[in-house]
């Protein structure tokens, strides 16, 4: 008989992300011709636009099927630096760029680098609810800020002050905020 497989503490702290269960049920609902508008995730409401079917398309004819280097093509993380150095004449280093194929792989890796075992992250409520499992994954720990349409559902710099103790080791601010949508201004 197989051992059981002994599954983590903190792989049993996070629990499963909702929206997918959601989603899965809105699919059943529209397979069985009801009329449904998919507000649950993140996706855009329409296809991927041509030029990007075709290129992809291109690419797959050629050939390109293999791995990529982890961080992603040296090519495209230089076209990024580019972008960077045209539209905000900032130099960035190709070399520190990172291609990911998410925002959420993105947070986990950013946070598994930088945040220490048993130290806190600052995050908005309401927020994107995986942001605290990224947290908990490295054994660290998110703290809810509860904020408002008076700070456009964003961490203001009395937020950090107000939150922010010994063991706080970041803030994740993001722009546009997911789930409000709002940005912070310059």
């Amino acid at each position: 008989m197989p051992k059981p497989i002994n599954i983590t503490q903190r792989a049993q702290d996070i629990k499963p992300f909702q929206v997918m269960d959601i989603l899965s049920q809105g699919k059943v609902l529209q397979a069985q011709g009801r009329d449904i508008i998919h507000l649950e995730i993140g996706e855009p409401d329409f296809l991927t636009p041509q030029p990007i079917i075709d290129a992809a398309m291109a690419s797959l004819k050629k050939g390109d099927t293999f791995y990529t280097p982890s961080l992603g093509l040296m090519a495209l993380r230089e076209k990024i630096a580019n972008w960077y150095q045209q539209q905000y004449g900032l130099t960035i280093s190709p070399r520190r760029i990172v291609i990911t194929p998410g925002a959420s792989g993105a947070l986990l890796l950013v946070m598994g680098a930088l945040l220490e075992t048993g130290k806190h992250l600052l995050m908005t409520d309401p927020g994107y609810p995986c942001n605290r499992h990224f947290a908990r994954f490295v054994e660290a720990s998110a703290v809810s800020v509860p904020v408002g349409a008076d700070t456009a559902y964003q961490l203001s710099s009395e937020h950090i002050e107000k939150y922010w103790n010994q063991d706080t080791q970041m803030a994740l601010v993001a722009t546009p905020s997911n789930p409000t949508g709002t940005i912070i201004d310059k």
